[in-house]
């Protein structure tokens, strides 16, 4: 072999490879964000008809506040998935809760505390109570306010106040739904069944063999005074008769 012969003349071709140079994540999180400013009318119009969506949204869209809040007032529920800091947000948290008291579950402590965002969960669903600060359940004249907006409030009362019969009274008073919701010795308490005959009869159909319902709507209402008596005697005898 000729010394000035090159020796790759001798070898096999070296082949070549095209190594793609991956994006960094400042690079990544850039391209997001662009196509987020780009498409931003189109993502509010999305959480607009369906709040749903937060749960499969990227971080960016969880912590701004104009999505989040037209989320929650397209479904409450969705504050589950915002960013902490807009759970916290007193606008944000009373959106979700009047769109599904349940919402409450989900906002922050503080706001659980908050005797206006709470009563507003409690308009919409009167269970959401449950999820209230431990103060104001045991607060009397809250809970009674509780109670008017939704009588299933009262489950969640703290057990001083069910077993306090001037409170239990008052209850019935401002929601004979209530009733149904206080521990058995109540249930059978004529001062307390006598109120919440008075304010609502369709409250006890089984002893209001003319009320006739197909529905909720069609109940009719019974607020005869003269015809309590009746009603308290034929509780009392269905008692009498269910506990034989």
């Amino acid at each position: 072999m000729d010394e000035d012969t090159p020796l790759e003349r001798f070898l096999p071709p070296v082949p070549t490879f095209s190594v793609e140079v991956q994006p960094s994540a400042a690079e990544l999180h850039s391209r997001a964000e662009s196509v987020y400013e780009a498409d931003r009318d189109a993502v509010l119009q999305g959480l607009q008809e369906n709040g749903k969506l937060l749960a499969r949204a990227s971080e960016a869209v969880r912590c701004d506040r104009e999505f989040v809040l037209a989320a929650v007032q397209s479904c409450g529920w969705a504050i589950e998935y915002a960013a902490e800091p807009l759970r916290g947000d007193r606008e944000v948290a009373m959106a979700a809760v009047r769109d599904s008291g349940y919402a409450l579950e989900h906002v922050a402590k503080e706001l659980q505390a908050d005797r206006e965002v709470v009563l507003a969960a409690v308009a919409q669903n009167g269970s959401a109570m449950q999820f209230a600060a431990f103060e104001l359940c045991a607060d009397r004249n809250f809970m009674l306010e509780a109670v008017a907006l939704g009588a299933n409030a009262l489950a969640y009362a703290h057990v001083d106040l069910l077993e306090d019969h001037p409170f239990l009274l008052d209850a019935a008073k401002r929601n004979s739904w209530a009733l149904g919701y206080m521990p058995e010795g109540a249930r059978k308490d004529k001062r307390i069944i006598k109120e919440a005959v008075k304010r609502n009869g369709r409250r006890w159909d089984p002893l209001h063999p003319d009320c006739k319902a197909s529905g909720r709507s069609t109940w009719q209402r019974r607020y005869d005074p003269d015809s309590i008596e009746q009603h308290l005697q034929a509780y009392a005898l269905e008692h009498r008769s269910s506990s034989n």
